[in-house]
């Protein structure tokens, strides 16, 4: 399986970051010009779909050394997510709309929170160096489990802000398709 996960992380690692890149580029430009908004989705998107999809194939290599990689990107990816609620919360004061009032707001809170709660739980229950339950195979799958939940709802959830913004079909197709594609060989 070793090879196997290094050769999906070669290839598919990179094109996350590509993907991530280029459509933060172009959501973040598209709307006249880049603004302090551009930093949402350019946040959410490196967040969910550069840095967990890249987390996720590192833990699959396995090992002590990828397993604690693994965990300090999702981590960061949670930080960056959290800047990224940041901005849309402040954007929204700035233009006095009001917050949480759509599925893709709500499932960002979701994905959100729950990044945010797993990190530090994560860290003290599985640490391969020193963790409470690192040994214990429930705690694990629910972890696994959980996680691969979480970075599914949140691909979503760019893929509802990113409809929201986008009502062309061809660009909206542009960006599901990579996440469909890419969904089975990062999640499962």
């Amino acid at each position: 399986m070793s090879s196997q996960a290094e050769q999906k992380l070669k290839v598919l690692g990179p094109v996350l970051v590509v993907f991530s890149v280029i459509a933060s580029i172009y959501i973040g430009t598209v709307n006249n010009g880049w603004k302090w908004f551009s930093w949402h989705p350019t946040a959410m998107i490196f967040a969910y779909v550069g840095m967990s999809g890249n987390a996720a194939l590192i833990k699959k290599v396995g090992g002590k050394t990828n397993t604690e990689i693994h965990g300090y990107v999702m981590t960061l990816a949670a930080l960056l997510a959290s800047f990224g609620w940041y901005v849309i919360y402040t954007n929204k004061d700035k233009f006095g709309r009001p917050h949480n009032v759509t599925w893709h707001a709500w499932s960002g809170l979701v994905v959100l929170g729950g990044f945010i709660v797993m990190a530090p739980f994560s860290y003290l229950a599985l640490n391969p160096e020193n963790g409470m339950y690192r040994t214990n195979s429930q705690i694990r799958m629910m972890h696994k489990w959980g996680g691969r939940f979480l970075t599914s709802l949140s691909w979503f959830t760019c893929f509802l802000g990113w409809m929201t913004m986008q009502q062309n079909f061809i660009s909206r197709a542009a960006f599901a398709i990579p996440l469909v594609v890419s969904a089975p060989y990062v999640l499962l």
